[in-house]
């Protein structure tokens, strides 16, 4: 995949609501520009005598625009504005800070992308427990890998599921997880669409659709919905599971014979076929939906992201989604929060933070983001006003534990092999085209990092490491260009070999026409792509030629394709150019200058 809310429109969190991140906003394309101290400061939310130090902090930005890096307690972000159009994605970082006082201890957690929508209830934790917590928001898989080598720097870890704990800790470093919150995963099915497809009537009230009756939609071609890839993020492999297991017909989990059934693989296949954009973040995909609810209809989330969702689209006028909550399975996130043991001596810290989150203030606000907190999955707090508003009948929410049949996870093992069979057999194939600079500028290390990265997405051996390999229906073209397009590569399924061969020898030379590359990839794409997830995936480290920009943003338009744009920023790239595609697209823009570009290239295909 996701500001600190990915896909949001400048979602800052103010020192006068309960949420008060401490964090630095500012767009990139105010960077260096006129006014732009200024600008920057608007978004700056600090308490009393920390404005000076922004500023500061500010100026220094403005000093070292090559940089762009961390700053003190802040985290810099670029926003691409309204439209689902993401910035660079270096927004992953929000601190919390005592309004009181200081921090008797600072807690690094691995956090997945939902918690973003519980700020409130993180700020009132630490607030009472007098510890600072910062967040570090990453997909379940980034999140298993961490617990795998050792924990690596953080002090918790605050999953969506348990299942990535239970895969992760093989060092057997997790101690305490205990459950914060209960949240289903479910369909989101604009109120419009699902009275016509006969699932909810005027009112919002829904009947029971099992997950058999998903496929039939799906299969005649009433129903395509939008969900987080299952290989990167928790609420796209809870929904994985929860289908195959619904169409099983028995209330066991998944065995390895299972994953060997064809005609339940073909089923799960089929119903796969209904995914019309993919995404690496649950909390991105929920944006994108509210963004763009005419091309955007239905997608499955967890139910506190519909709920989110909701608000902003009853706010907006738009039509609601309504939860539909498969009546034969159903996944649940129970959002653990455990200590990472590495010596560190934070438990303490960490115990009083614990406690402080479990406490009835903060189980009020969590219930009024749209999460349960009562034994079951009932709410605890169900007679207040505010959490009223979020579980509303008008919506499809139901608030019966009855309406929540879980599933039984599987054992790790078979969890594992369920994602590889997933990525390798059962996915929508996609259509990747890979546009890449190959400008003098990106000679040496430039040209290198993108070689790597691409190796690391494309070859089955590296990529499979992080469930991201190629299928054998899978499309991967490469488009070099400088001044000008080059001869598209084109790879077939499994053998990009001679794909990033040829990436490896291009020479870089030239100047940067990234607009002659994008329409070049336009005049490749066959008319019929609706048996893939299609993508354009731009690479550059300067800024464009503007020549060609209107001719192509006209003849974006004019395709009529929703085709995302998603871009990999570079050295001296221009932001504001690359968050206009990304508005254009419903797409989103990714940091590729932090050095982890496997990590990189690996969010990209999170969304492909």
């Amino acid at each position: 995949m996701s500001g600190i809310c990915e896909g949001s429109q400048d979602n800052v969190v103010d020192d006068d609501s309960r949420g008060k991140g401490r964090e630095m906003r500012c767009d990139a394309r105010d960077i260096g520009s006129e006014g732009d101290d200024e600008a920057c400061a608007v978004r700056v939310r600090r308490a009393p005598g920390m404005m000076a130090a922004a500023r500061r902090a500010i100026a220094a930005v403005t000093a070292t625009v090559a940089s762009l890096g961390m700053l003190a307690a802040c985290s810099v972000s670029f926003n691409g504005g309204s439209n689902g159009g993401n910035g660079a994605d270096s927004d992953k970082v929000q601190t919390f800070e005592p309004a009181k006082g200081k921090a008797e201890a600072t807690l690094n957690i691995a956090s997945g992308s939902e918690n973003k929508e519980v700020a409130d209830a993180i700020q009132q934790a630490v607030d009472d427990s007098g510890v600072a917590v910062t967040m570090n928001y990453m997909g379940s898989l980034d999140i298993m890998g961490a617990l795998k080598n050792g924990g690596d720097k953080y002090d918790a870890v605050w999953p969506a599921s348990s299942m990535w704990i239970s895969m992760g800790d093989t060092k057997h470093i997790v101690k305490d997880a205990a459950s914060t919150s209960t949240t289903p995963i479910v369909f989101g099915i604009a109120k419009s669409k699902a009275e016509q497809l006969g699932w909810a009537d005027s009112s919002g009230k829904t009947t029971p659709v099992k997950t058999a009756d998903i496929l039939a939609a799906v299969s005649s071609g009433k129903l395509k919905f939008s969900m987080t890839s299952a290989t990167q993020s928790n609420s796209g492999a809870s929904a994985y599971l929860a289908f195959m297991t619904a169409l099983t017909g028995r209330d066991e989990p998944l065995t390895a014979a299972d994953l060997n059934d064809a005609k339940l693989t073909n089923q799960v296949a089929a119903l796969l076929k209904g995914v019309d954009r993919s995404s690496g973040s649950s909390d991105w995909l929920k944006d994108m939906v509210v963004a763009n609810p005419d091309r955007f209809d239905s997608m499955v989330n967890y139910e506190s992201l519909v709920i989110q969702a909701d608000k902003q689209l009853d706010k907006a006028g738009h039509d609601p989604l309504v939860a539909i909550y498969p009546a034969d399975g159903i996944a649940v996130s129970d959002s653990p929060l455990g200590y990472v043991d590495r010596g560190q001596n934070l438990d303490d810290a960490f115990a009083k933070f614990q406690k402080a989150l479990s406490s009835k203030d903060a189980k009020l606000l969590f219930e009024r983001a749209g999460r349960r907190t009562g034994l079951g999955g009932t709410l605890a707090y169900g007679s207040d006003d505010q959490v009223k508003q979020s579980f509303r009948a008008e919506w499809g929410i139901s608030t019966s534990a009855d309406t929540l049949k879980t599933i039984a996870l599987p054992a790790a093992s078979v969890i594992d092999q369920a994602l590889t069979v997933y990525q390798t057999k059962l996915r929508k194939p996609s259509y990747t085209i890979w546009v890449v600079d190959y400008s003098g500028s990106m000679s040496g290390d430039g040209k290198d990092g993108v070689v790597r990265g691409l190796t690391s997405a494309l070859d089955p051996t590296q990529s499979a490491r992080y469930h991201i390999e190629p299928s054998s229906e899978d499309v991967n073209v490469l488009i070099p260009f400088s001044s000008a397009a080059e001869t598209p590569v084109t790879a077939r399924g499994t053998d990009t070999g001679d794909l990033l061969r040829q990436a490896e020898d291009r020479a870089a030379t030239g100047g940067t026409n990234i607009y002659d590359g994008l329409s070049s990839a336009l005049s490749i794409l066959p008319n019929d792509l609706s048996d893939y997830t299609t993508a354009i995936v731009l690479m550059t480290d300067g800024q464009s030629e503007t020549l060609d920009k209107s001719s192509f943003e006209s003849r974006y338009r004019s395709s009529g394709r929703d085709l995302p744009i998603f871009s990999i920023m570079f050295g001296e790239a221009d932001p504001s150019q690359l968050n206009e595609l990304a508005k254009l697209s419903n797409a989103k823009v990714f940091d590729g200058r932090s050095g982890d570009l496997a990590a990189v290239f690996r969010q990209v295909k999170g969304f492909n």
